[in-house]
């Protein structure tokens, strides 16, 4: 009796990755989901069938070629070879955790009007010791989630092999993978998927891809590298659409007539298919230029290769009008664009992607952009089809038809990225408490967007800025539950530490280093430590664990946290802050002071820099000094109440009330609800005998507190009769 055929394959292509391989074969053994079978394709790489032969598991069929062909030509190799209904990815560098196959095989068993579902990723970041191919993780973060967005597809890929699972069928109707496409090769097969098919978000992790520090082999890291080739690919991929139908796409062509075939038409043609982020077919009309159709194709140089471009040559010379009336003839698309030599792509940014959506929810027949440069002829607008022929059949333009679309106005599928660049733009001039509000707008956008798990980052560290740490912690603990956890323990590690709960953030710390399995004993490696520009997620942990150690006056914990942050990471000042206020702790202060001084020559603008170097300049009595530190220390967090309490007190120590004043109120422009600041900021305007405002301030602190006995006294001393 024959063997019924398995419910999902898997297509690994390997290729001189050896010491990661077996780990990815195994992530694929264990699944919940037995159903399955295994393709190993080799693409000429160094011989791995000891590896596959170790498993001794029937499921798995082994391919190798000593000739290196491709990704292209192995994925293709093995749509045609499987014999699963649904078809999922698998890097031979990353891994699947056990629930994938089944998460996604029975997204699709249950919608099945849909053709491809795909799941939540891990970036797993790490640094390779080359002796002993041994990869040590050091980050993972949640940078792979976004609900299905048809007009994000078309201008980036949200959907990466290792979380995708499809239909085989899918990938074979839309052509497979195109050969000529060295880099984003997944985005060459999604989005051709998006033309005729809609896809399934399953909010959950299921695997994780891996991205070295240094020395990256892959693909999509090495094609950049050449920075004209990566773009040409680019190119390709826009250029190659399925066949038709497209029931999901409606068809877009550019006319764009050419009279001198000159460098020019193609810097144009070029210019227009990098800036075009919906899938467009270029129809260029050879217009009384002399020139064979041939000789048009020749003078576009590389692009000529590129398959959403035809070239058709008029028998005379054409009036404008009627040169793109011949080439909408010539085109089967529901709308055109007509561009001439005038057109400036890049003056609104995802142009046609805005007028689309004007088309589709007014009642015109085209769009036509404010921009100056275009607006010498009747042309350079996107118009539909039926508006563009009168009776005669010749191109017009009726009046009446056009709008004007606003420049500033992101497309509907991108208004959640707008409003997130937004808060990027917000947090980094030190705005957070509108940063915090952008994002909650954001987050109220529900459809082809991502979500928490994906938000976190961004929702936490402005909870952090603002002082909404219940809210933060909730989202964290949340998501924990959820399986998101571990960039979650080292968030929910962070905010439980600004609230001083530092037992508890001790063990949060713990359980993110778990979840990135590095040790103490992996430091010893020669690989360590290495200068790196971002702060990662290791690094991070040890450092929250040193400080938390510290609060609680474990000074030898902290110290053993902070030395293994030090050799974790050759770059950062923040180990040897450390060391400094431990050595403040022990009365240490010229060693405290040489340690302040290898923190200066690595970062001098942490706030905690100029805060522990204000309390050494306080031990040695030099208070002055020590006011221009913490000073200093607003100057680089303004919205850091750890600054208030040494800035206050020194400044009252020197009676230095009218300097404080701006810089208290600047503080609560950002944290508006910050009781100790009111009090402290009350208290500078009794100080320098602004009594209304000493007492309006005073009773803004007791609507967040009413019993608060500092501000009763406050407002009594600020009354008229108890005035000093």
């Amino acid at each position: 009796m024959p063997m019924q055929p398995p419910r999902v394959t898997v297509l690994i292509s390997t290729f001189n990755r050896p010491d990661y391989l077996k780990e990815a074969i195994r992530s694929v053994v264990d699944q919940s989901l037995t159903d399955w079978e295994l393709l190993v394709m080799n693409d000429g790489g160094v011989d791995v069938t000891h590896i596959v032969e170790s498993f001794n598991d029937p499921r798995i069929r082994y391919f190798p070629d000593r000739i290196n062909r491709g990704l292209p030509y192995r994925l293709n190799f093995g749509l045609a070879e499987a014999s699963g209904r649904y078809i999922t990815y698998l890097g031979d560098d990353d891994l699947f955790y056990p629930n994938h196959c089944q998460l996604l095989a029975q997204a699709l068993d249950e919608n099945p009007d849909i053709a491809v579902a795909y799941s939540d990723l891990y970036a797993v970041t790490f640094i390779k010791d080359e002796r002993n191919g041994r990869r040590y993780v050091l980050d993972k973060r949640m940078s792979v989630s976004r609900d299905f967005n048809r007009q994000f597809m078309f201008y980036f890929n949200h959907t990466l092999h290792v979380s995708l699972m499809h239909r085989k069928e899918a990938a074979l109707r839309v052509g497979g993978y195109d050969p000529d496409v060295t880099v984003l090769i997944d985005w060459n097969l999604t989005r051709k998927l998006c033309f005729i098919y809609d896809f399934i978000h399953v909010p959950a992790p299921t695997g994780e891809y891996y991205m070295p520090i240094f020395k990256s082999d892959r693909i999509s890291i090495v094609e950049r590298k050449d920075k004209e080739k990566f773009k040409h690919n680019t190119r390709r991929i826009k250029g190659h659409m399925p066949e038709e139908p497209w029931p999901r796409v409606r068809k877009i062509d550019v006319i764009f007539p050419v009279r001198q075939w000159d460098q020019s038409v193609a810097d144009k043609l070029a210019d227009m298919i990098d800036n075009f982020h919906y899938p467009v077919r270029f129809v260029l009309v050879n217009n009384g230029s002399g020139l064979s159709t041939s000789e048009c194709r020749a003078a576009l140089g590389r692009l000529a290769d590129l398959a959403n471009i035809s070239i058709h040559t008029s028998i005379r010379e054409l009036s404008d009008a009627e040169a793109y009336a011949f080439g909408a003839r010539m085109s089967s698309a529901d709308f055109f664009l007509l561009a001439s030599e005038r057109f400036q792509a890049q003056a609104v940014d995802k142009r046609i992607l805005l007028g689309m959506d004007h088309l589709q929810s007014c009642q015109c027949d085209g769009i036509r952009w404010q921009v100056e440069e275009e607006q010498e002829t009747p042309f350079n607008l996107l118009i539909r089809r039926e508006a563009f022929f009168d009776e005669a059949g010749l191109g017009m333009v009726r009046p009446g038809t056009i709008i004007h679309t606003l420049e500033s106005t992101p497309p509907s599928g991108f208004l959640f990225d707008y409003l997130l660049g937004e808060t990027r733009r917000r947090q980094s001039k030190g705005e957070h408490e509108e940063a915090y509000r952008i994002i909650h707008l954001a987050m109220q956008i529900r459809r082809g967007v991502p979500g928490i798990q994906f938000m976190a980052k961004f929702l936490v560290e402005a909870c952090l800025e603002t002082g909404r740490l219940t809210e933060a912690e909730n989202a964290c603990r949340s998501l924990i539950e959820r399986g998101y956890s571990p960039d979650n323990w080292l968030r929910l590690g962070r905010v439980l530490q600004a609230g001083r709960r530092y037992p508890e953030a001790v063990a949060a710390y713990l359980q993110g280093l778990k979840g990135l399995n590095l040790n103490t004993a992996d430091l010893d490696s020669p690989v360590f430590p290495f200068n790196f520009p971002k702060e990662l997620a290791s690094f991070t942990s040890m450092i929250g664990l040193g400080e938390c150690h510290y609060e609680l006056g474990n000074m030898t914990e902290a110290a053993h946290w902070y030395r293994r942050a030090a050799k974790l990471r050759a770059n950062s000042h923040r180990p040897f802050l450390g060391f400094a206020k431990l050595f403040l702790a022990s009365n240490q202060l010229d060693r405290a002071e040489a340690a302040l001084t290898r923190v200066g020559e690595r970062d001098g603008k942490d706030p905690e820099t100029h805060r522990v170097l204000g309390k050494l300049c306080e031990r040695r009595k030099r208070m002055d000094l020590a006011f221009g530190c913490y000073l200093k220390a607003f100057q680089y967090g303004q919205a850091d109440e750890k600054n208030i309490d040494p800035f206050y007190f020194a400044g009252a120590n020197l009676e230095r009330w009218a300097e404080m004043q701006p810089v208290l109120e600047t503080f609560l422009e950002q944290r508006p609800s910050h009781l100790q600041a009111i009090i402290r900021l009350a208290s500078v305007y009794f100080q320098l005998g602004e009594f209304e405002r000493a007492g309006e301030t005073a009773r803004r602190g007791l609507e967040i507190d009413g019993s608060n006995t500092a501000l009763h006294r406050l407002i009594k001393r600020s009354e008229p009769a108890d005035r000093p």
